[in-house]
């Protein structure tokens, strides 16, 4: 097996409908990446996505972060496998007693499964279009007017009132916890007042910081020291940027300035959709990567090969030029490595049986709500 490349380890793969392969596993020994999302659809079988897990681990020079992503809107990722959960904005409404048991049982299902991550906790404000008609699809309809799709207009977040987020997410990073599931919370530094955009071009906030402390920064004010990992918005923010926007992925004033200085933020900050050209502006994918390295991000999510290559190539032309210093990767490195202490890979055989009864007291969870 071959030895982990740092550049490597700065990466983060999503893997849309993975199914495990020759193609798949050439793909992983090649880029030896340092964390993986899984993205629906998923395998039909619990069985069947454990034994992925558990190839894709082998594979890998270290064990990676194994994580596992909602889909566009969806409060559920496990609802293919599992009996669907009652929304965000029901839990809330139910109380932090009713969030924390969702996030044991889902901590507990991600555990069975093999995963060791979970990329689908919301702390996003409900905007005011929140509350939608039943079998409304906000994600179909930004598809078909040619706008981007915002989860702050889904009921996919726990409420508009950033004390219930901050409640609700902490007593859902707790269930979490109890399992060994790491709590990566999306989207920095909030969604709630980025209005959608036509397609290919970029969100962004009007939102001035002051009221940007006051509503949006409450959850991760409260959540931060126990949050593991962060997921960058990729809109921009003109309170941090005024003069030229760009993705708050690519912001040295949002992730090296707000959320690393003044907010202390030491785990592991994941920089999303640099292959997406209303994100990367006029840097070519390899400068995007780096920019958004030395603004203080430490994982790339990435999904095509040839971005995976150019971000690679980008991050390793800057380390030898300088451009990327050597001291900037290491403080990258310690939060990842730190992170993945925990993260052993799956093993033995899947439990039918443990899987069973979670069965059982998912549906029994529900029904009482």
């Amino acid at each position: 097996m071959k030895r982990q490349n740092p550049a490597g380890e700065l990466l983060m793969l999503r893997l849309v409908a993975p199914r495990w392969g020759t193609s798949l596993e050439q793909q992983l020994q090649t880029f030896a990446p340092g964390g993986i999302v899984l993205a629906g659809p998923l395998p039909h079988s619990p069985e069947t996505l454990y034994e992925l897990l558990g190839c894709i681990s082998r594979c890998l020079p270290a064990p990676p972060i194994l994580a596992l992503e909602a889909e566009c809107g969806g409060a559920d990722p496990l609802s293919p496998l599992l009996p669907p959960l009652p929304s965000w904005q029901a839990l809330a409404q139910k109380g932090a007693r009713f969030t924390r048991q969702a996030g044991e049982l889902i901590g507990e299902a991600l555990k069975l499964l093999g995963f060791n991550t979970y990329f689908a906790l919301t702390l996003d404000l409900a905007s005011g279009s929140a509350c939608v008609a039943p079998g409304f699809s906000p994600a179909r309809a930004a598809l078909k007017d040619g706008a981007t799709f915002n989860p702050a207009q889904h009921p996919s977040t726990f409420s508009a009132d950033p004390r219930v987020v901050a409640e609700c997410g902490a007593s859902f990073v707790e269930g979490l916890a109890r399992h060994k599931i790491l709590a990566c919370a999306k989207h920095f530094p909030g969604l709630a007042s980025v209005p959608a955009v036509a397609h290919g071009e970029l969100s962004i906030s009007g939102r001035p910081m002051a009221e940007l402390w006051r509503s949006d920064l409450v959850p991760y004010r409260e959540l931060l020291p126990r949050l593991p990992l962060v997921l960058m918005s990729a809109a921009a923010y003109k309170a941090y940027d005024f003069d030229y926007p760009q993705s708050a992925a690519l912001s040295a004033q949002v992730v090296a300035g707000l959320l690393r200085a003044k907010l202390g933020y030491r785990g592991v900050v994941v920089a999303p959709q640099l292959e997406s050209q209303p994100v990367q502006g006029i840097l070519d994918m390899g400068r995007a990567a780096v920019q958004s390295l030395n603004a203080g991000c430490d994982m790339l999510l990435v999904e095509k090969d040839e971005s995976w290559q150019a971000m690679r190539r980008g991050i390793e032309e800057a380390l030898a030029s300088g451009e990327f210093p050597r001291e900037r990767l290491e403080q990258s490195l310690a939060p990842i490595r730190s992170a993945k202490k925990g993260c052993a890979p799956p093993k033995g055989s899947f439990s039918k049986k443990a899987w069973e009864r979670l069965v059982r007291r998912f549906e029994e969870f529900s029904a009482g709500i």
